[in-house]
C-alpha cells in the first residue's frame, strides 16, 4: 500500500512545526537585543504570565514536533521518551542555561520548569492525538 495519501499531511505537519521553531527563534531573537520591549513589559507585569508563556510556547513546539516525528521514542536513562519532547527538552536546557553569560537575559529556574511542564504535557497530549489518529 502506498504512503501517498499521507504525504499531504506529514508535509503539514513538518510545515506547522517549522514555522513555530521560527516564530520561536524570533522571540529568542527579540529577547536577546531587548526588541519589543512594550511586549515583554506587559508580561513582566502580569504575574505567571512569563512561565505560562513558557509552558504553552515550547509545549506547543514538542506537539509539533513529536507530531511532525511521528510521535517516535527514543531509549535514554533506561526509559523511554519521545524524540521531539527530548529535542526540545535539550534545546531548551541549552537555551535557559545561556542566559547566564547574556547581559540582557536571566537565567531562571521557573522558566525551565514552565519548559518542561509544556513539553512533557504537550508530548503527552500528542501521543493521544496520534493514537487517536491510529498513527501509533
Amino acid at each position: 500500500m502506498s504512503d501517498a495519501p499521507h504525504r499531504p499531511r506529514t508535509r503539514l505537519r513538518w510545515a506547522l512545526a517549522i514555522g513555530w521553531v521560527v516564530f520561536i527563534a524570533v522571540i529568542i531573537f527579540c529577547a536577546d537585543r531587548r526588541l519589543l520591549q512594550p511586549v515583554f513589559g506587559f508580561i513582566a507585569s502580569h504575574p505567571g504570565s512569563d512561565k505560562a508563556g513558557h509552558f504553552l510556547l515550547i509545549g506547543s513546539m514538542a506537539f509539533l514536533l513529536n507530531l511532525a516525528l511521528g510521535v517516535r521514542e527514543v531509549r535514554c536513562c533506561e526509559r523511554g521518551w519521545l524524540l521531539g519532547s527530548f529535542i526540545v527538552g535539550v534545546v531548551f536546557t541549552l537555551e535557559e542555561i545561556s542566559q547566564l553569560w547574556l547581559p540582557t537575559r536571566t537565567f531562571d529556574w521557573g522558566d525551565l520548569a514552565g519548559d518542561f511542564a509544556g513539553i512533557f504535557f504537550f508530548g503527552w497530549l500528542a501521543k493521544r492525538v496520534a493514537m487517536r489518529r491510529g498513527q501509533v
